[in-house]
């Protein structure tokens, strides 16, 4: 089976991350392409038999630039489609799926749209006018959670609930143990929805032995990066920040607790990831899905969003209860069949002959 994926970049992020295990794994069995819009490399590892096309370069610099540029795009997106003979077309994140959709009418290839966000997540009122408008005339919708389904499902023929992958899955035995040290985590890009603040602030309130005797990590990059150094320093915390991290299952194995800030989230990615290395889990009830993937109190924590009190008085219980920690984390191991790869590619092709064969 021939298969086209369509993304914007394969930067470092949870979506792009996704799409690289799918390939890699489809990639084994298929002949599989990706089409992606922006120039760079992959972030992740991509296997070598997989076809990788970048669409040129466009200028942005001047109002009639970004109008000439986005038709050129479209038309520039759309010869690259026909010149991809697939079975399937796959495309990821909502401006691509809207592109995608216009880009390929009159061709007869089915296009599946993926959303990895919660829909609240689209602000610009613009794009989810385009988004309602363009939708419907999709093949298929694969989403990330329940309350996402329901939405979609108003106005999208077919929308399947489909986990991410975890590429950890076919890496990590499930009964692997890991050497902890005193730290403590974030992952994730570094903007005002993922709310790395709230984490900072946090620390600021922690008991001043385990802010002593404990490391402070923030693996990601992005807009906010400056403004949290600065932070970090006038309140007077040591917090290491590392950048984008390829490696991260290195911090994983190390780490006691990870926490999760964000006030949308589709399916967190580190909130997946984690489970395979004995990480305890802390997050925000970020909009709609945190349910989806921690029992409070059982397989992980949930708090507040943006209340910085009460994720320090929990990060301090965690660390205080070592018995309590580790019942969460053997909880939590057991979510890790929800992830396996082998599963989710077996629900993806499932989907995938369902709409080629119409």
């Amino acid at each position: 089976m021939r298969i086209t994926f369509i993304i914007a970049t394969l930067n470092s992020g949870g979506a792009e991350r996704v799409l690289v295990t799918l390939t890699n794994a489809l990639c084994k069995e298929h002949e599989v392409s990706i089409i992606k819009f922006h120039q760079g490399n992959s972030f992740y590892p991509l296997e070598n038999n997989i076809n990788l096309k970048t669409l040129p370069e466009f200028r942005f610099d001047t109002i009639y630039h970004k109008i000439a540029s986005r038709f050129k795009k479209f038309f520039t997106l759309r010869k690259f489609l026909k010149q991809t003979p697939s079975d399937v077309f796959i495309s990821f994140l909502d401006t691509t799926n809207i592109a995608c959709i216009i880009a390929k009418i009159g061709l007869n290839t089915p296009l599946i749209i993926s959303e990895h966000s919660n829909q609240a997540y689209l602000k610009s009122k613009i794009w989810r006018f385009l988004r309602r408008l363009t939708y419907p005339y999709c093949d298929a919708l694969s989403v990330l959670g329940s309350s996402d389904k329901i939405y979609y499902q108003k106005f999208v023929k077919r929308v399947e609930l489909l986990l991410n992958p975890c590429h950890f899955s076919s890496e990590i035995p499930l009964d692997s143990s890991f050497e902890k040290e005193n730290l403590v985590l974030f992952v994730g890009r570094l903007d005002a929805n993922k709310n790395p603040m709230m984490f900072l602030k946090a620390i600021a309130k922690l008991d001043q032995n385990i802010r002593k005797n404990y490391r402070f990590v923030v693996a990601g990059d992005g807009e906010l990066r400056s403004v949290l150094e600065k932070k970090a320093k006038e309140m007077h915390i040591g917090v290491e920040f590392l950048g984008r991290v390829e490696n991260v299952k290195e911090l994983y194995k190390k780490a006691k607790i990870l926490c999760l800030c964000s006030f949308v989230e589709g399916l967190p990615t580190v909130l997946v990831e984690s489970l395979y290395f004995n990480v305890c889990r802390i997050s925000t009830l970020y909009h709609d899905g945190s349910k989806d993937l921690i029992e409070d109190n059982k397989d992980g924590i949930l708090v507040e969003c943006d209340n910085e009190e009460m994720l320090a008085k929990k990060i301090e219980w965690v660390l205080q209860n070592e018995d309590f920690r580790l019942n969460l984390i053997q909880n939590a191991k057991k979510r890790c069949i929800n992830f396996d790869i082998n599963e989710i590619k077996k629900q993806w092709l499932k989907l995938i002959k369902e709409v080629s064969h119409g």
